[in-house]
């Protein structure tokens, strides 16, 4: 008998801790779009993520907001930026060209050095504290870390932020952005990987970079 009360105790300590991981990330999540979207700004999605942590006295640290980490080796990461953004631009072109019949005039961005650092402020620190800081660690506690991706320990928490990450660029309507969700699965093990959610960050700044200068050179 109290093997079996130890076994509902837990059961239950687990069906709360996904309640509390579902309610909380909708509700931060939900919050942020509606938020961000009225006034235009990425503000919400890193000030709402920052104030529930402070609020309930959680590491900031363990969330990823740190600036010591430990990144993988420099031709892991040339390795992964190079195919990614390879892989995405072929798809964007195949679909612009035999879907969108678009034609292909070369659009470099007038200061790419300016623009990596908004698309890095303005955008890939915030969503990054959010959708790999705050969501993925929220339910990484709920859910666990069971397995080993190259070198990084991660759970079912990377498909639940790619998930919502993906949703959340889709409510504009354009199903073009659905390649995103694989962007958020590499910027989940990355943040794993790394500690920190820095690097993603750096990431997520070049690829909407890269995305910007294909949708101009695509016409």
């Amino acid at each position: 008998m109290a093997e079996n009360g130890g076994g509902g105790r837990s059961r239950g300590a687990r069906a709360g801790a996904l309640i509390g991981a579902t309610l909380e990330t909708l509700g931060a999540t939900g919050a942020a779009l509606w938020t961000s979207l009225r006034w235009e700004t990425s503000l919400p999605w890193l000030l709402i993520p920052i104030g529930l942590l402070g609020l309930r006295r959680r590491s900031f640290s363990d969330h990823g907001l740190d600036l010591r980490f430990t990144p993988p080796p420099l031709r892991t990461h040339l390795a992964l930026a190079a195919a990614s953004l390879a892989l995405y631009g072929t798809l964007h072109a195949v679909f612009a060209l035999a879907v969108r019949h678009l034609s292909f005039a070369p659009a470099p961005p007038v200061n790419p050095l300016v623009g990596l650092i908004e698309e890095f402020l303005l955008t890939g620190v915030p969503e990054e504290v959010f959708f790999r800081g705050f969501v993925q660690t929220r339910w990484n506690l709920a859910l666990g870390k069971p397995w080993s991706i190259f070198g990084a320990r991660v759970g079912p928490a990377v498909l639940v932020q790619a998930a919502l990450f993906v949703l959340c660029h889709l409510v504009s309507g354009d199903w073009t952005r659905l390649p995103v969700f694989f962007f958020a699965l590499l910027a989940g093990w990355l943040r794993e990987r790394s500690g920190s959610v820095l690097p993603p960050a750096v990431y997520h700044a070049v690829a909407n970079l890269w995305y910007r200068w294909l949708e101009d050179s695509f016409r």
